[in-house]
């Protein structure tokens, strides 16, 4: 009934005489019902408008923020034998401390006197440097001194040249004269006007001058010859001493080549020496002994006790989906839920989660790892709560990489189709009054 007339007759019918009007009445439960229904499907309504903070999960451990603080192993440099352990596991050790002794297995190593030995052959061949360094200047001495002689002999050739040129002039122009004469005598004896005896004595004269003159000119052909002889003879002279000087010069070179490598051998034996006592590479503590026996042969670069540093600053490193990481920035807030330590946590709303411990990215690998993902490291928020005292390294742990707030509708939506998160950028603050997060992460 619509009860829009002024005239009810609501009281003047008794309605449990009417059956109909009975059963088609509404019961005071499923008016309760109808109310239930729609104060659910308004809360829903109103959820599907809260704000909800993406995040992106990854699984992980504990480990320290830089590789010179998280555990390492110390290695022998050389292989040897152990004779002595001067530390035991669990014991806390400085810097240059002995960890343990060991003696050399190598046979060419192992006469004790063998550094002394090696500087002895070091000494000798610094001494054959010096003689022939001493050889090379004497050798440098007579080749100056040869060129010298060579000028010397040079000029004298040239003055006996020049002797023999004049004496070979003057014996062409008596040997001219004397011809001349002897032709006079010709014509004289023809005449009659000279003797016998006195033609015969200008001819004489004449043959004496000719022989003379061809004697002369001889001399004068050798003595230019001289000039080539000389030459040869100290080029010959000067060549042999160059080349006794370059062997010389060689042979210093690799004399010092031969120092310089008995040197470095010197050198590494020392360092080898230094080899034979085992020390801290850092202020930590021993965790473990991998070779215990006393006597027991090592090899080279065996790990043979494990370190762990006194001094370190705990981090978390996480592992992201390939999808995820573009979503990943140097900065970007994070809460961290420890193994071990009670928590709960509510993904969408962080500030009311408990148990959970803020941190900020530090460093992303840019190489995929074996597992299929990507490494996150995350280091300590200062501005957050200090992380537990009794972490320990390789504890596990799950980060949770803070994002931007979306409507809850959208974010089950995305859920239900698949789709990641929204890309957003650490900087920008966005308004997050309901969470209490900005889009850092930090609480407001």
């Amino acid at each position: 009934m619509l009860n829009i007339s002024n005239n009810k007759i609501g009281d003047k019918i008794r309605e449990e005489d009417y059956p109909s009007l009975n059963a088609s009445d509404t019961t005071p439960q499923i008016k309760a019902f109808t109310y239930w229904i729609y104060t659910s499907v308004a809360i829903v309504f109103i959820l599907l408008f809260v704000p909800w903070m993406q995040i992106v999960n990854g699984m992980g451990k504990v480990t320290a923020l830089y590789p010179s603080q998280r555990p390492q192993s110390v290695q022998s440099p050389i292989p040897g034998r152990i004779d002595r352990w001067l530390i035991t596991e669990g014991d806390t050790v400085r810097q240059g401390d002995t960890l343990m002794l060991l003696s050399e297995i190598k046979n060419e190593y192992f006469d004790p006197d063998i550094i002394l030995r090696m500087e002895q052959e070091l000494q000798a061949k610094d001494s054959s440097i010096i003689a022939y360094r001493e050889k090379v200047h004497a050798l440098e001495d007579q080749r100056s001194f040869l060129k010298t002689n060579l000028e010397v002999k040079l000029r004298q050739t040239i003055q006996k040249i020049q002797a023999d040129s004049n004496s070979y002039a003057a014996a062409e122009v008596k040997r001219s004269l004397s011809e001349i004469q002897f032709q006079r005598a010709d014509t004289l004896l023809a005449m009659g006007a000279i003797s016998r005896f006195d033609w015969e004595k200008r001819r004489q004269i004449y043959q004496e001058a000719f022989a003379k003159a061809v004697d002369s000119r001889n001399k004068y052909r050798n003595s230019l010859s001289d000039v080539d002889a000389v030459r040869a003879e100290y080029s010959e002279k000067i060549a042999k001493a160059e080349s006794g000087l370059f062997s010389a010069r060689s042979s210093a070179l690799s004399a010092q080549a031969e120092v310089a490598k008995l040197q470095v051998k010197l050198s590494n034996l020392k360092v080898r020496r230094s080899y034979y006592t085992l020390r801290a590479p850092q202020d930590g503590l021993v965790t473990r002994i991998k070779r215990t026996g006393v006597g027991e042969n090592i090899k080279e670069g065996e790990s043979v006790v494990e370190f762990m540093p006194l001094n370190y600053e705990l981090a978390v490193e996480i592992f992201v989906r390939p999808v995820d990481l573009p979503l990943v920035q140097i900065g970007q807030r994070a809460r961290i839920e420890f193994d071990g330590w009670p928590s709960i946590v509510f993904s969408g709303w962080p500030s009311t989660s408990f148990g959970t411990f803020g941190a900020e990215v530090f460093a992303i690998d840019n190489v995929l790892d074996d597992n299929g993902k990507y490494r996150v490291l995350l280091r300590k928020d200062e501005e957050d709560v200090e992380w537990p005292s009794a972490l320990r390294f390789g504890a596990g742990a799950r980060g949770m990489l803070l994002l931007n707030d979306v409507p809850l509708g959208y974010e089950i939506w995305r859920q239900l189709n698949g789709f990641p998160p929204q890309f957003y950028t650490p900087g920008k603050e966005d308004s997050k009054e309901k969470t209490g997060y900005s889009s850092k992460g930090k609480k407001k």
